[in-house]
């Protein structure tokens, strides 16, 4: 039999599983109930059917005009008011494909683009609605070579407590016919190492800036290696891909390649192969390009063993320098007292010799009757 207090604590446990369960329902619930708000694009044919195309793509003389279609949809519960238009495209610092605010003036390729001879149409769309939208792109007769990104965009603002704009795109690429050039070039490029208390073992972090110096878009495939004394390599392989970057733009990227030992110093090396991306034309060859970094790597611990060794041996000699000098000076110092004391001694000898002499002398004149005898004797 099952104790009281035992079953109240059964009930209570079932009481609060049932009003958690209870409360996420009501959550669910209310949150089903709120309206949303999204916006769905696709490039179209002309009769808004899907041609599994995931970008506008053109390829086009100076002067000639394409004309396509989008479909726009209201994918919310709410109706909207939304702005179709184009927008130029750009490259962030870390290389991502960017567009240019709707504010923005237009100056590349989302200036050929008109929507009923409008740079932008406005459409209400019921919840759920689609339409589907044409629009056109005029090439002007002095465009350029290559590649000219943009962007053909949908774009709705609710209003409330904040106001927020919704913005979704496809990427539109407009290749005018020409002499194309895909070259990418590695602007900048440098390595630093990071060492640890293993010599065996540390990292370098590398740093380039890859230009798109040519007029055709190119993304690529980098490959980081590293090389040491008589060309040995160290070190992991990192291989890593490129985003897309359009004509003039630049996109910074940094790897971390490991295992590099502490050996004095090390080459990095970046390999650049060059690509395009998606359904974007042949433009001939690709480009294959490398830069080349001097990077130390130190053996810091094992160099200030060294120091603190050498420093330790100069000590020593600094030291034993230090007591040869005085036993130098010692000897020379005993010597010099000991030459002192002989001249003293040879001269109280020679002082004791001439008062000895001076003592016979002086006897032998006081002698009695010594001159007499000698006068005698004449």
């Amino acid at each position: 039999m099952t104790p009281v207090p035992a079953l109240r604590r059964l009930g209570a446990l079932l009481t609060t599983a049932v009003l958690a369960v209870g409360g996420v329902a009501l959550t669910a619930t209310t949150a089903q109930a709120e309206d949303t708000v999204g916006i769905a694009i696709s490039p179209v044919n002309a009769k808004g059917k899907t041609d599994g195309r995931s970008r506008f793509t053109y390829q086009a003389d100076p002067g000639q005009q394409v004309t396509d279609h989008v479909r726009v949809t209201n994918a919310g519960t709410t109706p909207l008011k939304v702005t179709v238009l184009a927008a130029d495209a750009f490259n962030e610092a870390n290389g991502d494909f960017s567009l240019r605010d709707n504010a923005t003036d237009k100056t590349g390729a989302a200036s050929w683009v008109s929507f009923n001879g409008s740079p932008q149409l406005k459409i209400s769309l019921k919840a759920g609605e689609s339409r589907t939208v044409p629009f056109t792109v005029t090439i002007p007769k002095d465009a350029t070579p290559g590649d000219h990104a943009a962007g053909v965009l949908a774009s709705a603002t609710t209003e409330g407590q904040v106001r927020v704009e919704r913005r979704i795109a496809n990427r539109m690429y407009v290749r005018v016919s020409g002499d194309l050039q895909p070259i990418l070039t590695i602007s900048s490029f440098s390595g630093t190492y990071h060492s640890g208390f293993n010599p065996l073992d540390g990292s370098i972090t590398v740093a380039a800036t890859v230009t798109n110096s040519g007029n055709v878009a190119l993304e690529g495939t980098n490959t980081i290696s590293t090389t040491t004394w008589f060309g040995l390599g160290v070190g992991q392989t990192v291989r890593t891909e490129l985003p897309e970057i359009l004509p003039g733009n630049t996109s910074t990227v940094t790897f971390e390649v490991g295992g590099i030992p502490q050996v004095g110093y090390g080459v990095v090396r970046m390999l650049v192969q060059g690509g395009i991306s998606g359904d974007a034309p042949d433009p001939g060859p690709l480009p294959v390009i490398q830069r080349d970094a001097l990077v130390w790597a130190i053996p810091w611990l094992l160099v200030g063993l060294v120091v603190l060794g050498a420093a330790g041996w100069f000590f020593l000699r600094w030291r034993r320098d230090r007591e040869d000098q005085a036993a130098r000076e010692w000897a020379e110092q005993t010597e010099a007292e000991a030459l002192q004391r002989a001249q003293e001694v040879l001269d109280a000898q020679r002082a004791a010799k001439t008062a000895d002499a001076g003592n016979a002398l002086d006897q032998a004149t006081t002698e009695p009757g010594g001159s007499q005898a000698g006068e005698d004797s004449r």
